[in-house]
């Protein structure tokens, strides 16, 4: 597959997640969907990435900021129901949720 396949294959993916979460009552709103490499760069120096290139960069990742009764979710559970679904959508798909910090990080591998 390629990188062109795979990006359509997650955005395709990412966008019926944003409609399950809303077809469940859940609001969310856009994150980071691309970084540049200046903003890794700048990330790597504050400590917020240990990853030598983002999926960000190569278009197979994004961000959701998930309200719950218009509450914005700060704290990892809530977005358990969204990881379980995005891994649901394609074997690739890896949740944030799952290592613990990052959890409302969506990506391809």
């Amino acid at each position: 597959m390629t990188l062109k396949d795979k990006q359509v294959t997650f955005l395709k993916n990412f966008a019926l997640l944003i409609i399950w979460a809303t077809e469940n009552g859940y609001e969310v709103t856009a994150g980071e969907l691309f970084r540049t490499e200046e903003q890794h760069v700048l990330n790597r120096k504050k400590g917020l990435t240990k990853a030598l290139r983002s999926k960000h960069q190569d278009r197979l990742a994004g961000d959701l900021n998930l309200f719950i009764k218009g509450t914005y979710q700060t704290t990892r559970e809530p977005y358990k129901p969204l990881a379980v679904k995005w891994k649901s959508l394609h074997p690739d798909n890896i949740a944030g949720y799952d290592w613990g910090w990052d959890a409302n990080h969506f990506e391809m591998k």
